[in-house]
Formats: C-alpha cells, structure tokens, sequence
C-alpha cells in the first residue's frame, strides 16, 4: 500500500477510534467496561501507526501527550507572566525549534497562538465582569502593551475591547461563540466516522397484553389537559392570525383559559407617565384583548409583569421582545399600577368574572438567572407586594406563584426558600405553579453546553427519564406538603416536550405521542396543564421563514395543525371513568362508550439529548429517536354488554394525522401556496376506520403501532 493510503487508512482508524469512544461515553447503556475497551482500541491504533515522531527520535505518542499536557498546565496558570517559548523548552530540556514543531502538531497552532488565545479568553472576561480600565485589563494578562491587547483581540473578536463592552452583553455573546468552533459541528463531523451510528438495530417487536373488565367501577377523569394554553404575550392576542386559531382551538379542543405574558409590556400602552413623572394608564389594548377573550367563552390567566420600562429598575430586554425584566425602582409606582389596572378589570367585567381569573407575578426563574439584574429578595419583595393589593381589593382574588423551571422548583436554595418564605411573611400562594419542560443540568457537561450554546435555544441537556413529568409532580406535591400548602390546586402553566426553540421534533408525530403518553399518565397530578405554545406566529426570536421550523406551536405560522394537536383533539374523546391504564395503552368509559388510546412512545436517543448535532435537513427529524421497532398491543375486554358495537379506530402516525410528513411526502418545499396548505390540510387528518362487530361480553382488540404512532378506538353500544 502506498504511503499515503496507509496514513489515510491509520487516520481514518483513529477517527473512528474517537467516534466509538464518544458514543460510548455519551450513551446510557455504555458501562464503564465498554468505554474502557473503546480507550484500548484506540490507544493501539495510535501506538501502532503512530509510535514515532516525524523526526525519528524514539520518544512514545505518550510521552509526547504527557509533554504536551505539562505545557498547557503551565500557560493556564502563567498566562500573565512573560512566559516565553525558550523558557518552555528548557524546563522540558528540549530544543526550542523541535518544542516548536511538536506544539504545532499537537494544538494545531503555534505557542505564541495558543498563549494570546489564553490570555485574550482571561481578557475578555475581565471586560465583561470588572469596570476595569483597559490598560489595567491589558497589562494584567500579560500583554506588553494596550495598543498590543487592542490588536489581539480586535483579531479574535472582529472589534476593539472599548466597542466589546459597551455592546449588548447578550449580542456579544452570541458574536463570541459564533466566533468559536462550535462542538456540536465537530461531534456530528466526527460521529460520521462510526459506522454503527448509520446502522439501525434488528427489528424487533414490543408486546403487551392486558385483561379489562368494563363493568367495573372506575376512577372518575377531570381533563385537565384541556383548561389551559398559552399565545406567548399580551400584544400577540390582537394578532388576527392568533386569533384565529384560538378560536379553532377553543371550538375542537374547548380550552377554558388563556395565559399569556407582558401585560405591561410597552406595547400595550398601560402605564404612561406625564412630563412631571406622575403615572396616568391607558387600557385601550388591554379592552381590546380581554373583550375578544371572554367573546369566545375563555377565562383569563394574567401575569402581571414585565414591568414598564418607565417604572424598571434596569433596561434588560428579554429575546427580541420589549418585555424589560426587571424589578420595579419605586414600589410605589408598582402598587398603583396594579392596583389601577385590577380595578380596571373589576369596573368592566365585574367582581364576579375577575374571581374566576388567575394572576400571577413574573416567573421565578428571572430572580435565579445571573444575567438578570433581579435578586432574590427583590422577587420575594414583588410578590408579596402583589398579594397584598390584590388582597386589599378583594381577598377572594388568585395570586399564584412560583412559576419556575423543575431545577429551580424543588432546589433548596430556590422554590423550596420561597415558598417556606412565602408562608411566614403571610403571602401563601392561593395555588401553586411550575413550568415543566423535561431538561436537566448536568455538572459535568458545563464545557459541552458551553460550546453549544450559539444555537438559538437554551443550552440543557434532554432528561434521559422517560417518565420526567411523573417523577417532577411526585416531588412538586412533596414540596407543597412540606411548605403546609397540600391544599393548593397546582397549576402547570407552561409544559412542552423540549425548551429548544428550533426543535424539528416539534414538527413530528413525535409530539403526538409524547402528549399522548403525558398527559394520560399524569393528568391527575395537577388541576392546570396548560401547553407551550398555541401557535409558531408567536415566537421569542425572530419568525424564521418556511411553514416547518421545529417550533413550538400546535399550529404553524399559517394555521397548519400538527400532529401534537390532532392528538389533543382526539383526547377530546376520553371518558367520565379511568377502568385501567398500563404503560402504552389507556381504557375508559362513559355512559355507553368505551375509549381505548394506544400509543408508542420512543424517546430522544442518548446522543441527540446531548444536542450533537443541529438538524438541518427535514428528512433527519425522525433521526434523533430510539429506534424500538413495533409495538403490538392485545387488550382482552370482558364485562361487556351483549349486542352490536360501533367501532370507530382513529390513527396518528407518519402515515397519517402528521401534516410534516405529509409536508415531506410533497417534497418539503420551503414556500407553499394556496394550493398546497389545503392539500396539507386535508390529508393530514388521522386515518378513520369504522366496522361493527357483535359480542356476548367479550372482546379482543389488537393493535400494531409503529414508532410514534397513536390510535384511538371507540366502542358504542348499537341498541343505546
């Protein structure tokens, strides 16, 4: 073999080498064992092929790597000091020129690079951090000079330190790591080279069976799935779009009530203020949104935030909205603001609509982020300023609280402080709220999440736990126990698959089956669920083009149903009595029908919880998932009434009920007209089977589900 080929060959070895070891670090399943046969497979291919330096000398890869390891110990805690390559070499009793080769093989850089890069990250971090001068921040880390650190880092940072600092921190941000190598590219670069990742497991088929007896008593069902949603913020209520569609979701769902946030954003006017500073309100926008949500039979579910620009302590913008997130600079202004703006309410719709209402203060999580200017005391402050008012203008108004992200809910130093601070300051929350979406911070991956933050969504981890939303209301009723507040109605405001914004499992039958399965497992343990988002019109960043973009709307921008809301609109459909429930399948009754839901969960696999790679291609939406093969499901039915039955079968898979799928059928065009959403529209309706049958009391259905498929059957009696 030529020389060439076989060092391509090694390389493409070693390549593959890592890619195995990464997966098997990565995925859950992959004992230590594993990993470390991975690491000895890969260490010979190293030894092997590349034992020896270039020059010839008989110094081992380890050697060199432990060498290698030594020096970049040392810059990392000399980066300020005139650290010179010389200096280096003599203390590793090396030749300046041959250290220089080495370093350059090794880190791909020179080792005047790689002590700027350190200096310059240590740099950049005192102009973010410090009101150091520039000079100061320079000769600090080590430059000779400030005209020197200007230079340097205009290189890196594409501009000057001055211009870095006054910048918007979240804008600089964003330019620094889009500046950076962004690992989730290198990971899906590199995992290309493991050929099991391209290769899909055996086939294999799940069964379950189960035995029902319908004529037993069962436990009464309160579809609390279907009491809230969210249209994002206040203005976004005005929108002819979203107003559509909620009208739509209220007709086929039959939502009762509407959250959203930034009631006192700017852009719905309310507070104003005169050349004197003195306050003065204008409900004009608010009249016009709370009018059209009671014309269509829904209750408001208001949170009284942001705050005013005007009346903000600080000017911290969230996403690309005018929502200042912020506390107040005079609790007064807060107090009269409130105030005006409930009796407002209470004047126009009367006292006995506005008790209906739930209120709420901005979410907790604002008080727990280190880039908000809101501490903790300043939250605990806020809301107990709100309960009073609330309560001097009648005691029987809701104010609920705490409204935060499950990390920050049960963390002693967070949910758990407030709420016992809550109750001994004499403001207990009239019901309880959290936000759950299914994340985890994982201590270990803060260098991870760090290099892939510049995606456009949080930097989180997928939880791994299937069962997350179980496992998050046992520990949220616990917490309201302890707290003395097990009386609470508890109200999940906001709950969704994922906290990535451009998500494309949004977009899939995934979601539908993942609603499915939550929502029949859980649907007891809270009184509220109310799901994040109604539509992707509404979106914290900037609307992306294309109908598909992995948002979190049960709609798209046009008014597109996916599959998470077929799968809601055939919920509708469950029963007045729970009669048994196992993991894929579900069985209630009402007075003379029977309701059978079915579906098969696949969850993220471990790699993609990991977020390493970013989906660009629609075709690779389904790609993320466990591979689980089919599910065949037998339920055996007894205690039936003899006679006729209707049975209808409805179905939500890639082949039906999915308008992504069907969108990806047509050739995922990246624009469609009006010719292709009705198509959209009307083929990606659930696929609808009916045919009659007879028993003396007994029945036997079966089911095959693919992969993220759900199916509803229904039972009615003939002779009824």
């Amino acid at each position: 073999m030529p020389a060439r080929k076989a060092n391509d060959a090694a390389h493409h070895a070693i390549r593959r080498g890592i890619a195995i070891l990464f997966r098997a670090l990565f995925q859950e399943g992959s004992g230590t064992d594993a990993i470390e046969e991975q690491a000895v497979n890969l260490t010979k291919q190293i030894q092997q092929n590349f034992c020896h330096v270039a020059t010839g000398s008989a110094v081992t890869n380890a050697e060199t790597m432990s060498r290698i390891e030594q020096i970049l110990r040392f810059v990392q805690t000399h980066w300020a000091e005139p650290v010179t390559l010389a200096q280096i070499a003599s203390m590793q009793y090396l030749s300046e020129s041959y250290l220089s080769r080495l370093i350059h093989r090794c880190l791909g850089m020179t080792f005047t690079e790689y002590l700027m890069s350190v200096r310059l990250e240590h740099a950049e971090s005192d102009l973010r951090k410090t009101a150091d001068s520039i000079t100061q921040i320079a000769y600090r880390n080590g430059f000779k000079s400030t005209n020197a650190f200007i230079e340097y880092f205009r290189r890196r940072y594409g501009t000057t330190p001055g211009k870095y600092r006054r910048a918007d921190v979240e804008t600089v941000t964003e330019n620094k790591r889009a500046s950076a190598v962004d690992l989730s590219d290198w990971m899906q670069t590199l995992l290309q080279y493991d050929d099991n990742l391209s290769v899909q497991p055996e086939e294999s088929q799940m069964f379950r069976s189960a035995d029902v007896n319908i004529a037993l008593e069962g436990s009464p069902i309160a579809q609390n799935w279907r009491r809230l949603v969210n249209i994002g913020y206040a203005r976004d209520g005005l929108i002819g779009t979203v107003q559509e569609q909620l009208r739509r979701a209220k007709q086929e769902i039959g939502f009762t009530d509407l959250r959203f946030h930034g009631i006192f954003d700017d852009d719905m006017h309310i507070y104003q203020e005169n050349e004197d500073g003195s306050p003065w309100y204008n409900f004009t926008y608010a009249d016009l949104l709370f009018d059209f949500i009671l014309s269509i039979g829904l209750t408001p579910y208001v949170e009284l935030g942001f705050v005013p620009s005007k009346l903000a302590r600080t000017q911290y913008r969230l996403f690309e909205r005018c929502s200042t997130a912020s506390t107040y600079k005079s609790q007064e202004g807060w107090e009269a603001l409130v105030q005006a703006a409930v009796a407002h309410w209470i004047e126009r719709y009367g006292l006995a609509e506005v008790h209906k209402w739930h209120f709420t203060i901005l979410s907790f999580n604002y008080a727990q982020l280190p880039e908000i200017p809101m501490s903790y005391e300043d939250y605990l402050e806020m809301y107990c300023t709100t309960w009073r008012i609330l309560k001097e203008l009648d005691p029987g108004l809701r104010l609920g609280g705490l409204g935060a992200f499950p990390n920050v809910t049960l963390a002693e130093s967070g949910g758990k402080r407030l709420l016992h601070e809550l109750v001994a300051f004499g403001c207990p929350p009239d019901f309880l709220t959290a936000q759950l979406y299914p994340h985890e911070n994982i201590e270990r991956d803060e260098e991870f999440l760090h290099f892939t933050t510049n995606q456009l969504s949080a930097p989180a981890v997928l939880s791994k736990d299937e069962n997350f939303a179980e496992h998050f209301l046992e520990a949220f009723h616990q917490l309201a126990e302890e707290c003395g507040l097990a009386d609470r109605a508890i109200v999940i405001e906001e709950w969704s698959s994922t906290l990535w914004q451009r998500d494309l499992s949004s977009d899939t039958c995934y979601k539908a089956a993942w609603l499915t399965k939550n929502i029949l497992e859980n649907y007891s343990q809270a009184d509220m669920f109310g799901y994040w988002l109604l539509t992707d019109f509404i979106d914290e960043w900037l609307v992306p083009g294309g109908i598909f973009h992995g948002g979190y709307g049960l709609f798209t921008t046009n008014g597109l149903p996916k599959a998470g809301y077929q799968a809601l609109r055939l919920l509708t459909r469950v029963g007045e009595q729970q009669l048994a429930q196992e993991e894929g399948w579900f069985v209630s009754k009402s007075s003379n029908e029977i309701q059978i839901f079915l579906y098969h969960y696949c969850h993220y696999d471990a790699l993609y919880r990991y977020r390493y790679k970013k989906l660009s291609d629609p075709h690779d939406a389904y790609k993320v998932f466990r591979t689980d093969g089919t599910m065949r499901i037998k339920l055996s039915l007894s205690g039936l009434h003899p006679g006729a039955y209707r049975q209808e079968r409805r179905r939500i898979s890639r082949k039906s009920g999915s308008a992504y799928d069907k969108w990806l059928e047509i050739g995922a065009p990246a624009k469609i007209g009006p010719d292709d959403l009705r198509y959209l529209n009307e083929t990606s309706q659930p696929s609808y089977e009916i045919c009659e049958c007879v028993t003396d009391g007994k029945l036997v259905l079966e089911a095959e589900l693919e992969p993220h498929e759900v199916e509803m059957i229904i039972l009615q009696r003939r002779d009824c």
